[in-house]
C-alpha cells in the first residue's frame, strides 16, 4: 500500500508540474526584425500558445514584469497561422536611435519574462557589429553552437542568409525557433535578425509570415547609423534581372551618399564548391551594380563552405577568372558561404582572387565605423567554452572567442575608396567617402593663401535641406565636416568630405539631408567644422534659405495678438464635415493641427494658439472632410 501510495504521489507532482509549464507557456518563440527604419522602430515577432488579446508594454527603463512600470503599449498588428504557430507581430514605432528598451508581453492568462532590445544608431559616429551567416538546417547541435555565440557577442544585428531549415516544414521552423531562443542573453536581451530567402524556403511567404518581412519579393534596404551603412537583402529565388535589378540600381543610385554599402542573399554567384551552380544572372544584374556604385561587402551562403576573396570587379580582360579580376583600389570584397549548421563540404573551387577557404562551422563577424570595414571569421563549435562580450564594449574579442586565422590574417580590413567629390557639376548630392591620402613629396610653399569659405546655407523644402558652400584657395585637399543639430545646442555630424585641393577655381559643394525622422515644424540648424594648417578649428553656421511657396501670397493674411499668442480666423461650411486646422510652416511641415469632428454648417470664427511656435511665417490650411476649404498666410512676428 505503500508503495502505492508513493507512486500516486509521484503521479499527481508530475501532472502538476506539467500544468504549471503548459499555463507558463502563453507566448514563446520570440523574435525581433526590422523591416523599417532600425533607429526608430522594431518589429516583435512570438508564437501566442494560449491565451487572448496579447499587448506588448515597453519602456526604456526596466518595468520588470508590472505593466503599470511601462510607458507605452502596441498591440498586435499583424497575426496569423504558419507552420503550425500562431505568429503575432507588434511593430513599434517612434523609438528613439541608439537605446535600449525593456518590454513584456501580457495576454488574457499571463505575463512573458521580461526582455530587450537595442535600437540602430542614427548618426555615422557610431561603431556597428553585425554577424552575418546562413544554412542552418539539418544539424541542430552546430545550430545551438552559432545561437549561443550570437548572445555572447550582442551584435546590433544577425544578418541571415537563408536556407533556415531543410523543408520549409512546421515540425523544422518550430524547432528553429526553439533553436534560435539561445540568441537571446541571460538578461534577456534579443538581437535583430534581417533574413534572407534560400533555396530551402519554399515561397517568399515564408519569410512574411516568420519574420513579418514587408516587401512580398523578399527584396529590401535598411540603413543602419544614419549614412554610415546600408544593407540590402536581395532574393536568389526569383529573376536577378527585371524588377529585381531595376529596383537595387534605382535605391543604389539614390544613396550614393552612404558611407559603406553592404549586401546578402542566398546562391554565391562564384561558388567555391565545385558541384554547386555559377550564377551568372546575379553576376550581370548584381555584381556589375556591386562595382559600379561602390558595394564595399558581400555575403554569400549556400555552398555550406567558408570564403572570403580579395576584392574583385566583373572582367573578362586578361588575368580574370570566371568572371572577376582582382582590384584592390575599387573592388568588392565576397564573404560566405553557409555553414551555420547545414551539412559541411569540401571548399575544393578557389580562384585566383580567392583569399582563403575552409570547411567548417562559421559566421562572419563584421565591424563597421567611418574608417573601414573590419570582418573575421568566428569558429563556433566551442561557443560553450567562449565567455560574453561586456555590453558596454562589444568590440572587444571575449575570452576564448575562436577566429580563424588564415595565412592571409586573422581580420579582413576594408579602407575608403578613392571617389569623385560631389560639385556642383556632380549628379551625386553627397560623398560621405574619404580617399586616403597619398604621402606629400616635400616642396616650398610660396605666397599660400588662406582658405576661403563663403556661401555657406541650408535651403529646406518639405522633408529636404539642402546644405551647400563655396571655396577658394583650397590647399592639401581639406577636411569639412557638415554637423547638424535639432536642438541647437548638440551637434552631430552628417557626413565629411573631402575637398578638390584645387587652388586655381572656385569649388563648389553640397550635400542634402533627408527630415525623415526629425519632429514635424523642426528645421535643424547646419554648421560646418574645419581645421586649419595652424591646427585651429573653424566653426561656420549655415545661413539659413527657405524655399517659400510663392503660392502663398495669394491669400489673406493673419497676424499673431501679441497679449494672447492666437490667431484668429474665419471659414464657412456649406454642409456637415470633419474639419481639420493645419498650420505648416515655410518647408510645408506640419507644426499645428487641430480636429473638429462632425462639425455643423455654417459661419465660423475660430482661434489657434500659437504661442509656443518660432518666429516667421506659416500657411494655416482649412480642410473639410479632407478637402480644402479656406488658406490664410500666418506671420508671427514675435
Amino acid at each position: 500500500m505503500l508503495s502505492d501510495y508513493w507512486k500516486h504521489i509521484f503521479i499527481v507532482l508530475s501532472l502538476s508540474i506539467f500544468n504549471q509549464n503548459d499555463l507558463s507557456a502563453l507566448t514563446g518563440r520570440y523574435r525581433i526584425m526590422w523591416v523599417d527604419d532600425p533607429a526608430t522602430t522594431m518589429t516583435i515577432g512570438w508564437e501566442q500558445i494560449s491565451g487572448n488579446d496579447p499587448i506588448v508594454y515597453f519602456d526604456k527603463y526596466n518595468g520588470g514584469q508590472e505593466i503599470s512600470n511601462y510607458g507605452f503599449y502596441q498591440k498586435v498588428d499583424r497575426k496569423m497561422w504558419a507552420k503550425g504557430m500562431n505568429n503575432h507581430f507588434a511593430r513599434l514605432t517612434n523609438l528613439q536611435p541608439n537605446t535600449v528598451y525593456h518590454f513584456i508581453i501580457k495576454d488574457s492568462e499571463g505575463i512573458s519574462q521580461k526582455m530587450s532590445f537595442k535600437t540602430a544608431p542614427d548618426n555615422p559616429y557610431e561603431r556597428l557589429s553585425i554577424i552575418a551567416g546562413g544554412d542552418s538546417r539539418n544539424h541542430r547541435k552546430a545550430r545551438c553552437k552559432a545561437n549561443l555565440l550570437v548572445s555572447k557577442l550582442r551584435p546590433h544585428a544577425v544578418m541571415f542568409g537563408g536556407d533556415m531549415t531543410g523543408g520549409d516544414i512546421e515540425r523544422q521552423w518550430k524547432a528553429w525557433f526553439d533553436d534560435w531562443q539561445k540568441t537571446m542573453t541571460l538578461d534577456g536581451h534579443l538581437t535583430p535578425i534581417i533574413p534572407a530567402r534560400g533555396n530551402h524556403e519554399s515561397s517568399n511567404e515564408s519569410l512574411v509570415d516568420m519574420f513579418d518581412v514587408r516587401n512580398k519579393k523578399n527584396m529590401y534596404a535598411l540603413n543602419l547609423g544614419g549614412s554610415l551603412l546600408r544593407i540590402y537583402t536581395l532574393n536568389s529565388m526569383i529573376a536577378a534581372g527585371g524588377d529585381q535589378r531595376n529596383w537595387l540600381e534605382n535605391d543604389l543610385s539614390q544613396n550614393t551618399h552612404i558611407k559603406w554599402k553592404m549586401a546578402q542573399y542566398h546562391h554565391a554567384i562564384r561558388p567555391h564548391m565545385s558541384k554547386k551552380s555559377e550564377r551568372n544572372a546575379q553576376m550581370r544584374n548584381w555584381g556589375t551594380l556591386f562595382y559600379k556604385y561602390g558595394v564595399d561587402l558581400v555575403c554569400e551562403s549556400d555552398a555550406h563552405v567558408v570564403k572570403t576573396t580579395y576584392p574583385i570587379r566583373p572582367s573578362k580582360e586578361r588575368g580574370s577568372d570566371e568572371g572577376f579580376i582582382r582590384d584592390d583600389e575599387r573592388g568588392t570584397i565576397y564573404v560566405g558561404e553557409g555553414c551555420w549548421g547545414a551539412p559541411l563540404r569540401r571548399n575544393n573551387d578557389d580562384k585566383s582572387w580567392t583569399r582563403a577557404s575552409g570547411s567548417f562551422n562559421q559566421f562572419k563577424w563584421i565591424f563597421i565605423d567611418l574608417d573601414g570595414i573590419e570582418v573575421r571569421t568566428i569558429k563556433v563549435d566551442n561557443a560553450e567554452q567562449v565567455a560574453s562580450v561586456n555590453a558596454n564594449d562589444i568590440f572587444s574579442e571575449p575570452a576564448g572567442l575562436d577566429i580563424w586565422a588564415p595565412r592571409t590574417g586573422s581580420v579582413l580590413r576594408i579602407g575608403n575608396k578613392p571617389v569623385l567629390v560631389s560639385n556642383e557639376n556632380s549628379p551625386s548630392s553627397i560623398n560621405n567617402s574619404i580617399p586616403k591620402r597619398k604621402k606629400l613629396e616635400p616642396k616650398r610653399l610660396v605666397n599660400i593663401k588662406p582658405l576661403e569659405i563663403s556661401q555657406f546655407q541650408s535651403k529646406a523644402q518639405s522633408d529636404e535641406v539642402v546644405v551647400q558652400w563655396m571655396t577658394k584657395n583650397e590647399n592639401l585637399k581639406p577636411i569639412f565636416e557638415i554637423q547638424r543639430s535639432i536642438d541647437g545646442r548638440r551637434y552631430l555630424t552628417l557626413a565629411r568630405i573631402q575637398g578638390t585641393g584645387d587652388t586655381e577655381k572656385v569649388n563648389a559643394y553640397k550635400i542634402v539631408d533627408n527630415l525623415k525622422g526629425v519632429a514635424s515644424g523642426v528645421y535643424p540648424k547646419y554648421r560646418l567644422k574645419y581645421t586649419q594648417s595652424n591646427g585651429e578649428v573653424l566653426l561656420l553656421q549655415a545661413e539659413r534659405e527657405i524655399l517659400e511657396n510663392k503660392e502663398w501670397n495669394n491669400h489673406d493674411r493673419l497676424q499673431t495678438n501679441p497679449r494672447t499668442g492666437q490667431i484668429q480666423f474665419k471659414y464657412n461650411l456649406q454642409q456637415p464635415a470633419d474639419i481639420s486646422v493645419r498650420l505648416v510652416n515655410a518647408i510645408n511641415r506640419q507644426v499645428l493641427r487641430n480636429d473638429f469632428i462632425n462639425t455643423k454648417s455654417g459661419n465660423f470664427l475660430q482661434s489657434l494658439d500659437v504661442s509656443n511656435i518660432e518666429k516667421g511665417n506659416y500657411l494655416l490650411i482649412i480642410e473639410a472632410n479632407k478637402k480644402v476649404i479656406q488658406k490664410y498666410k500666418v506671420e508671427k512676428r514675435t
